[in-house]
């Protein structure tokens, strides 16, 4: 439709209608008629404004032919009531005659006639714009769909993306598409078994086993093109010896999980969201990629029929480990436990023993095996002759030779094969080749002389012929010297390689000219796979080529047999030299050193870090090895000054090119390998540099991975001041940085913190495996989560069981032993996590569902003959047996254990016997034989805390005491430890040697003691309270686990000396507190009775304040940073002048001054008060001393806070039971109870304030609350929704709005009067510390200001109420500065205890202790912490006794 006419017709109805009300001004006697005229043309006249604006804006309109044909007719219709309307006269005639003399020119049933015709147009152009509008709805929803289809498969490919995948592993790759099938009518019979298997799966699992050689590869695709044919393909992966992503089972699972999502949309979305959920699947074990990824998705699927799937796994044997191998076999056979799905797995492999194994450890039922050997020779005989027959034919069109070869030539040419399918094919392309004469070569093969003895004879000889004919014959002597040589440079390189090398890679390696290396290879694609393009890889055609090459009882022509040994020297230092000249600084082109690997542009940084450096930095390491394999010497690596340059050169550059090809977690490896490689117990400074750079990668690994130039910042900044990495690459450090921190002198002893995915249970249980490797503990979720000590990865998560686990242990044998709730025992195989056995409970009374998942109780021990000792929730001690295979009751009437802790060498159990009263526990031992029991606490049995026992059966506990106490069952004498520490101990642990003991305690301290002086040492001081610790079985390593900071943190000690732990003997700052003007910071140390003053703006130690004669527990500051109040040890409170630093008065000889937790002056500073872990609280007078007031709550005083006119006090205690005072607010003058709040749920981290005006009293309410106290009205308001555990509150000055943060890192800002939620915030990290300013704008913290912008967001009933958004901390910092100079921290650093009280509107900057650390961050945006300054700012520096480290970040002023 042309739009002009749509626009005429309005404009004309616009005019006519404008005439026809001109008659109804003048004419008289036809209102009426002309009224209905005009009231009909009106509707119409809208119609048609509204359908030019549809028209004018959519060009586009899909108008309907019926429209378009009344549009044209209603013109027509306008024109002539336009014509009647003015006769020819128009306006001059009105003007003429005047208008009362107008005569209306319609009669009565005319106008019904234009009423009826206008009608009729309008009803049918409703009708079409309608239609035309619906159009337009569909075709906009269309779009709308088209676009979110579009980004939603962006995203899923983006999700895809994160997969491990190795390309070419696929059937259809592209290095697979030369690799021919079988052809037609050979195998005929074998591939119509598999392919029956393929459609019923009567058992899930395939192995066809297969001699080199047999054509299991071909088999195997040819299979998985007949079921990607049908439709029936989930997966494939081809396993190859020669490349690098397919020669181990890193991308096995990957893989398989990106074809399977190509399948259908929906095994897309839920691959897709498998690993949107699970972020770090990538990164974790085989097991847990298998469960998400693959059995997840599948399980997950809804169709109306059962849907069949087939994975096809082609030469396993050629998989990295025995271990991978076991573990990828196990995970085949959990295919039969996913019931929407019929999957099946086919695998091929050479029948080596590990795989032997492993299928003879799988069910009959569960899998069926062919192997080719068992199939008939003349069977196989007669595919030979159709497959000879095939290729034949093609040489002889290529080569226009008609009738040949003989028929029997061929027959002959099976003959020879025997039964090796490699060798026809081999000989089919050394007869065919172009340049060559097949009559003769055919000649040269059938009378060629056949190696002698074994199963490969044949193939042996032809390899041999094709290697003579390539390099010797037709070569003068000289030429076949020389051809000799540089075939063993270049393809015996090739077949030692861990990964294939294009042309160019190979020569860029080997240090040789591309013209030179193409010549070597030119006639030898017989055997190699060589492409005309120089950058892709070349490829060995069958891997029997490289097992003849370096077997010499095979190759005996020395001129073509490889020496592994030597060979792997000589690429060993290829790569040393490729990395020396090939590695330099950022060679991403990264723009800022947080910025993440995947910033890097790949063109160009192929083109820095081409195919050659990036084989030399991955596996030079490899190579070294490579030469002690061959050689069979046990340690020896070559050219030690080589290996010594690098680190001093090239070492950091290396680190920087393996994050940025994602292979941070191979270099630990490496490296690790590296030092194994060297004498035990030699010192040399090659050793000392390998441990001192595996050390470098521990502690740093997870910074240099998500951002490879902080390898140059933060790992070079906080490296050891005797690293030899810190002495070669000082001058690497950052330029921009003025003054670096105090760092320690050596490293301690933690190397590395593991990070769990779940907050772990009450008490975790912590365990080593057998030999050492993995370490494992018990999340939330009732799963068994194991890591790899080598890397710190996650090995696996153990298939989850209701009713959730209780206790687990490694068995001697490896076997991993857990036990449930329910008193049933599960065994699972450490390596690939497979459930090997059920032993059923022991009891099946109706009380053993009675024990919640919470309760500790329930234990497992391992006894001195193997057999198994277990606690289970009746209270019983039942022992498995593994001799008579069954359970015994172990039990005394009368006598309740409430916990099992493990047994003496001769079978004496020790436990825990509950006296009745709840908190008591007396520690007996019990002779199951004779059901003899000794108690061990006859005196005063108390709440023992942690128990252990020594290899030489001596008994360590502590108790609430404050002691360790010690029995020696053999001499069964008595004795304790004590030491500096007034805290409770939470885990023991003893060495292996039994020499030295473990302690954790609420400190958050690790102490060692050495049991034969009784002398105590800080180990560490963790970040969290420590409640299980391990020994590895050699001693080498020890292991602690921290609840809330969901870490376990892993500590070595390489000479298993640990009475000399280094460093980390020296005092460690124990508090670290700014001062509210943010003039001063003080400092407190464990042990140590001293406290030390520094200058915020110029890091100098302005005063060591000395008088107390025991280590420093708590410090409070006044609001106007005058007074400085310190209780110690001694049990004294002193006060301090801040700026002279003397003391000005000590405070002592009251009751309640025993276990001060907490210090705090009232706003006014008049008073100071004191609370108690017995839960008293003092008032004293902040100047004189004196006590004015005595308080009491039921338990550890938890938090305090005064009113702003000190008037009242509010406090609170951590663990107050029903009915007991849990919230206490009183008169600060008299002294009197004003509020009694009470709380029945249990509250670890209790929070408090006290609006401004006095009114209201708010604190948290369990995990999920808080809660809003009217101390007028005695009413009570809960603020809901917390998904985690509050860590601040503070009201506003009005006292109309509550600000909160959670440890979810979210703020929330609620209307007091109402509760009502004003607006919400993530902030990406967690405040401790929150205030409103006078102005309001803006909310102080100890992160820094968080701006709040004054709109509405919320409606409140209370119009007068204020309204407000949080934003996050974020918005209010200059990102363009932090992200050009910045450092990220390392984990050990993110410690929230560690900072003080900070105004943060301050020029001080953030206490890097309390800055968020690396393991908080989950996201790659987030690598840079905003919160550490960059240049112009200061990092300062503070050196307190050169003991310990602290380091301010100070904007410049």
């Amino acid at each position: 439709m042309d739009p002009g006419t749509a626009v005429a017709v309005a404009t004309l109805s616009a005019k006519v209608l404008s005439t026809i009300w001109k008659y109804y001004e003048n004419v008289e006697g036809a209102q009426r008629d002309i009224k209905l005229l005009a009231n009909e043309l009106e509707d119409f006249d809208h119609l048609m404004q509204k359908f030019q604006g549809l028209v004018e804006n959519n060009s586009k309109l899909p108008v309907a032919a019926s429209l378009d044909a009344r549009i044209k007719q209603a013109l027509s219709y306008l024109k002539t009531l336009e014509s009647r309307l003015n006769p020819g006269t128009g306006v001059k005639a009105m003007r003429r005659v005047g208008r009362r003399a107008l005569i209306w020119p319609f009669t009565k049933n005319e106008v019904e006639q234009w009423v009826a015709r206008f009608q009729r147009l309008k009803e049918t152009a409703n009708l079409a714009l309608n239609t035309d509008q619906i159009s337009l709805i569909v075709d906009l929803e269309a779009k709308t769909t088209q676009l979110k289809q579009r980004q939603e498969a962006e995203e899923q490919e983006r999700q895809l993306a994160k997969l491990p995948l190795a390309v070419d592993a696929a059937f259809n790759s592209y290095r697979h598409q030369h690799e021919t099938l079988c052809i037609e009518n050979t195998r005929v019979k074998l591939l119509q078994q598999h392919r029956e298997w393929g459609v019923g799966h009567a058992r899930p699992l395939y192995w066809l086993s297969g001699m080199a050689g047999t054509g299991k590869s071909t088999i195997a695709r040819t299979l998985a093109h007949y079921f990607h044919s049908i439709g029936t393909l989930g997966g494939s992966f081809f396993f190859s010896r020669s490349s690098g992503e397919a020669n181990n089972a890193v991308n096995f699972v990957g893989t398989l999980a990106r074809h399977l999502a190509n399948i259908s949309p929906q095994l897309k979305r839920s691959v897709c969201e498998a690993i949107s959920t699970h972020e770090d699947v990538t990164r974790q074990g085989l097991r847990n990629q298998w469960k998400e990824l693959i059995l997840a998705p599948l399980s997950n699927t809804q169709s109306r029929n059962r849907i069949k799937l087939n994975f096809v796994i082609d030469a396993l044997d050629e998989c990295g480990s025995d271990d991978e191998i076991r573990l990828i076999l196990q995970l085949c056979v959990e295919v039969k436990g996913v019931k929407e799905v019929d999957l099946g797995v086919f695998v091929t492999s050479r029948p080596e023993i590990a795989i032997r194994l492993g299928f003879e450890a799988i069910p009959d039922i569960i899998h069926q095996k062919l192997d080719l050997r068992d199939v008939p020779r003349h069977v196989v005989e007669q595919d030979l002759l159709v497959l000879l027959k095939h290729e034949f034919s093609r040489i002889s069109i290529q080569h226009k030779l008609p009738y040949w070869p003989r028929h029997e030539d061929i027959r002959s040419l099976v003959r020879q094969s025997d039964c090796l399918f490699i060798y026809a094919t081999t000989a089919c392309r050394y007869i065919g080749e172009l340049d060559w004469d097949p009559e003769e070569r055919l000649s040269e093969v059938l009378t060629g002389h056949p190696a002698r003895g074994g199963n490969t004879a044949g193939l042996d000889s032809m390899y041999m012929q094709v290697l003579t004919s390539s390099l010797i014959i037709g070569r003068s002597e000289a030429e076949i010297i020389k051809m000799c040589d540089r075939f063993k440079q270049t393809v015996g390189s090739i077949v030692i390689l861990f990964d294939e090398l294009s042309i160019s890679g190979l020569a860029g390696l080997l240090g040789m000219l591309k013209k030179s290396v193409e010549p070597s290879l030119c006639r030898l694609h017989s055997v190699l796979n060589i492409s005309k393009d120089m950058e892709l890889p070349i490829r060995l055609l069958h891997p029997s080529f490289r097992d003849f090459l370096l077997d010499q009882s095979r190759c005996s022509d020395e001129r073509f047999c490889v020496n592994r040994g030597m060979k792997h020297e000589e690429l060993a230092k290829h790569c040393l030299r490729v990395m020396s000249k090939g590695l330099k600084r950022n060679m991403g082109h990264l723009t800022t050193p947080g910025s993440p690997p995947e910033d890097a542009e790949r063109a160009r940084l192929n083109t820095e870090l081409p195919e050659h450096v990036q084989y030399a930095c991955q596996y030079w390491v490899d190579h070294l090895e490579g030469i002690r394999a061959d050689t069979g010497a046990k340690h020896s690596i070559p050219d030690n000054a080589v290996i010594q340059s690098f680190f001093q050169k090239d070492f950091l550059h290396w680190l920087e090119a393996m994050s940025l090809m994602a292979k941070t977690s191979q270099a630990v490896l490496m490296i690790t390998r590296l030092g194994d490689l060297l004498k035990p117990g030699s010192k040399s400074t090659l050793r000392a540099m390998i441990a001192d750079a595996r050390r470098f990668i521990l502690s740093n690994r997870g910074i240099i991975e998500k951002a490879p130039l902080q390898t140059y910042a933060s790992a070079l900044v906080f490296c050891p001041k005797e690293s030899f990495v810190r002495h070669y690459y000082l001058d690497q450090m950052p330029a921009w940085l003025i003054r670096p921190p105090a760092i320690q002198n050596r490293w301690g002893n933690c190397i590395q913190t593991l990070e769990m995915d779940f907050e772990a249970p009450r008490c975790p249980p912590l365990a080593f495996s057998s030999d050492g490797k993995y370490i494992a503990t018990i999340l939330r979720t009732g799963e068994i989560q194991m890591w790899k000590i080598a890397t710190g990865a996650v090995h696996s998560t153990l298939e989850h069981y209701e009713p959730g686990i209780a206790a687990f242990k490694f068995l001697r044998n490896g076997t991993l032993a857990s036990m449930y709730y329910d008193g049933t025992v599960r065994l699972f195989d450490q390596i690939t996590g497979v459930l090997c056995r059920i032993i059923e409970r022991p009891a099946r009374d109706d009380d053993l569902q009675t024990i919640g998942l919470d309760d500790p109780q329930p234990s497992l021990s391992i006894l001195p003959d193997g057999d198994l000792a277990t606690l289970v929730p009746n209270k019983d001690i039942w022992v498995w047996s593994w001799g008579r295979d069954s359970w015994s009751k172990r039990s005394i009437p009368g006598i309740t254990f409430s916990r099992l802790h493990g047994s003496l060498s001769d079978g004496t159990l020790v436990g825990g016997v509950s006296l009745g009263d709840g908190e008591s526990i007396e520690l007996v031992l019990f002779d199951p034989r004779t059901n003899a029991v000794q108690s061990l606490e006859p005196d005063l049995p108390a709440k023992h805390e942690a128990v252990a026992i020594s290899p030489h059966d001596v008994i360590a506990w502590g108790t609430r005491g404050r002691t360790i106490e010690l029995y020696d069952a053999d001499t069964r004498s008595l004795s304790k430890l004590e030491g500096n520490s007034i805290y409770y101990f939470t885990a023991l642990t003893f060495s292996p040697d039994g020499r030295s003991l473990i302690s954790g305690d609420t400190k958050r301290s690790l102490l060692l003691w050495d049991l034969s002086t009784e002398a105590e040492s800080l180990v560490d001081t963790p970040s969290d309270v420590v409640y299980s610790a391990a020994f590895s079985p050699g001693g080498q390593h020890m292991a602690a686990i921290s609840r809330f900071e969901r870490t376990i943190q892993l500590f070595e000690f390489p000479t298993n000396d640990l009475s000399n732990s280094g460093e980390s003997q020296r005092a460690k700052i124990s508090s670290i507190d700014v001062s509210p003007d943010g003039q001063q910071v003080v400092v407190t140390f464990y042990f140590e009775p001293m406290i030390q003053i520094y200058n915020t703006e110029s890091g100098a130690l302005e005063h060591s304040l000395l008088g107390h004669s025991a280590d420093v527990r708590a410090v409070a500051f006044s609001d106007d940073s005058a007074l400085l109040a310190s209780y110690s040890g001694d049990e004294t409170i002193r006060l301090w002048g801040l700026q002279s630093g003397a003391c000005r008065k000590i405070v002592s000889g009251f009751p309640g001054l025993t276990g001060v937790v907490i210090l705090a002056f009232s706003p006014n500073r008049k008073h100071l008060v004191s609370g108690t872990e017995e839960g008293k609280i003092l008032i004293l007078d902040a100047e004189s001393g004196v006590l004015y007031h005595v308080f009491e709550l039921s338990s550890v005083v938890g938090a305090t806070t005064f009113s702003v006119d000190g008037r009242r006090i509010a406090c609170a205690t951590v663990d107050g039971d029903v009915g007991d005072r849990v919230i206490g607010v009183w008169d600060t003058s008299t002294g009197k109870l004003l509020h009694d709040v009470g709380a029945s749920e249990y509250r670890e981290d209790l929070k408090v304030a006290i609006s401004p005006n006095g009114k209201y009293l708010s604190y948290s309410l369990g995990d999920t609350a808080v809660l809003i106290y009217d101390m007028t009205s005695k009413e009570s308001r809960d603020l809901p929704m917390f998904q985690n555990n509050l860590t601040s509150l503070a009201f506003s000055r009005d006292s109309k709005s509550l600000a909160t943060c959670t440890y979810g890192g979210e703020i929330k800002l609620w209307d007091v009067a109402s509760a009502q939620l004003l607006g919400v915030s993530p902030i990406e990290a967690v405040v401790y510390r929150l205030s409103f300013p006078t102005d309001g704008t803006f909310l102080e913290s100890d992160l820094g200001h968080i701006p709040i912008r004054r709109e509405q967001v919320y409606s409140s009933s209370d119009s007068s109420a204020p309204h407000g958004k949080v934003t996050s901390a974020a918005s209010a910092i200059d990102e363009s500065a932090y992200t050009k100079e910045s450092i990220l921290l390392p984990t050990k650093y993110d410690d929230p205890t560690l900072a003080g009280t900070m105004d943060a509107s301050s020029p001080l900057g953030i206490p890097l202790a309390h800055l968020p650390g690396q393991s908080r961050i989950s996201d790659t945006a987030d690598l840079v912490p905003k919160y550490l300054a960059a240049k112009p700012s200061v990092i300062a520096r503070l050196d307190p006794g050169a003991n310990d480290n602290l380091l301010l970040v100070m904007p410049a002023s």
